[in-house]
């Protein structure tokens, strides 16, 4: 059962933190997740994710691979430091066998391969049940 918001009484959306680089891929993902119904933070780099006030209170990660001072690797292992206990899918532009594995070894529970397809993305992220 869903839990409900309790300023507006409907049920609260899953909420997504968004960590991509490019402004144009950041924003149709972001777009692509709010219209199915998730409630998406976007952050341009790990860091600006890392200070966000919301970061517990987030149930996935979606990252891509490569960042600009380091990876969706380390943002993962970051976040578990900080006691953050979400699930986590990777995207990126360079899968290999060795980097879905050195992914899945960090927690991630899939990598999905850009450009992000949305029948890829939720066929791992599922869809939230949207109030009637």
């Amino acid at each position: 059962m869903a839990t409900l918001d309790p300023q507006t009484a409907q049920p609260e959306r899953p909420r997504i933190l968004l960590v991509e680089e490019d402004d144009g891929v950041r924003r149709s993902t972001h777009l692509m997740l709010q219209a199915q119904g998730f409630d998406v933070r976007s952050f341009a780099t790990p860091e600006g994710l890392i200070a966000d006030a919301a970061l517990h209170d987030s149930e996935w990660l979606i990252a891509d691979y490569r960042l600009a001072d380091s990876d969706g690797l380390q943002l993962l292992a970051a976040l578990r430091r900080l006691d953050w206990g979400g699930r986590a899918l990777l995207i990126t532009a360079f899968s290999s066998i060795v980097l879905r594995e050195a992914a899945a070894a960090c927690g991630y529970e899939g990598v999905i391969e850009k450009p992000v397809r949305p029948h890829d993305l939720f066929a791992l992220l599922g869809s939230p049940a949207l109030p009637e």
